[in-house]
């Protein structure tokens, strides 16, 4: 975390208090910590292995202002984000894939998903993460559906990151329970798209994906960049900062 978030200029120059939180058992139970422990009314939850480059508060500032014209009520930014179509939207760097995920854009983009690695509340919308789904994982397409019902709309805009993960290895039984978690509980709006795999009323989609990436593997780690790498000179490679 030292090398990456917390080396981030919005947090090394102490412009936004920092709150972290281990040992929970879910996700959701952290991130509702976050929310209980400040007043203020933009709340970012960011992975501990993202790096923020040094205009990306200047660039949500920028998107919040955005929004405040065109959709006031609006719930959930984030840099990356699945479209209603299917489509990947947003731009960042991910370690575990070797690459960027997307391509520069202006205008801010409805999603039906959010990728986890980062995610902009605005306290105002009222929601909360759901404590019931277990894990860590699907947690961004659950604050995203949400929101959608309660008519309020979230977006991706161009506030780009660098996630210093490493790939992917499979979708084990922990990604399951949430899976199973997610379908039952939007029953009602299957299929819905998600970065990964669609909540799908059948299991085939998830099985799916789990032998491509079982198949993939070897090829997905030699594409990888290793994990430890300053992720300062990283956005600055690629043109982040």
């Amino acid at each position: 975390m030292a090398r990456n978030l917390l080396a981030s200029a919005i947090l090394r120059d102490g412009h936004v208090p920092f709150h972290g939180y281990r040992d929970c058992h879910s996700a959701a139970e952290a991130y509702n910590r976050g929310l209980d422990e400040t007043d203020a009314e933009i709340v970012v939850f960011a992975h501990q292995d993202v790096y923020l480059p040094s205009n990306w508060e200047l660039a949500v500032r920028r998107a919040v202002g955005a929004l405040a014209q065109i959709d006031p009520d609006w719930a959930v930014i984030g840099a990356v984000g699945t479209k209603a179509d299917g489509s990947v939207v947003g731009r960042s760097w991910s370690s575990g894939l070797g690459r960027m995920i997307g391509e520069p854009f202006l205008d801010l983009a409805s999603i039906v998903c959010v990728d986890e690695m980062l995610i902009v509340l605005r306290r105002g919308s009222g929601l909360r993460f759901d404590e019931g789904l277990p894990g860590f994982h699907l947690y961004g397409s659950d604050i995203v559906l949400t929101a959608r019902a309660t008519n309020l709309g979230s977006y991706v805009a161009n506030i780009p990151a660098v996630h210093n993960s490493k790939p992917v290895r499979g979708l084990g039984g922990a990604y399951t329970n949430a899976y199973r978690y997610m379908c039952r509980k939007w029953a009602a709006l299957l299929p819905v798209p998600t970065l990964i795999v669609p909540l799908s009323k059948g299991f085939w989609p998830l099985f799916r994906v789990r032998l491509k990436l079982a198949w993939s593997l070897r090829a997905r780690a030699r594409r990888s960049v290793d994990p430890s790498s300053d992720p300062k000179e990283l956005a600055k490679a690629i043109g982040l900062e």
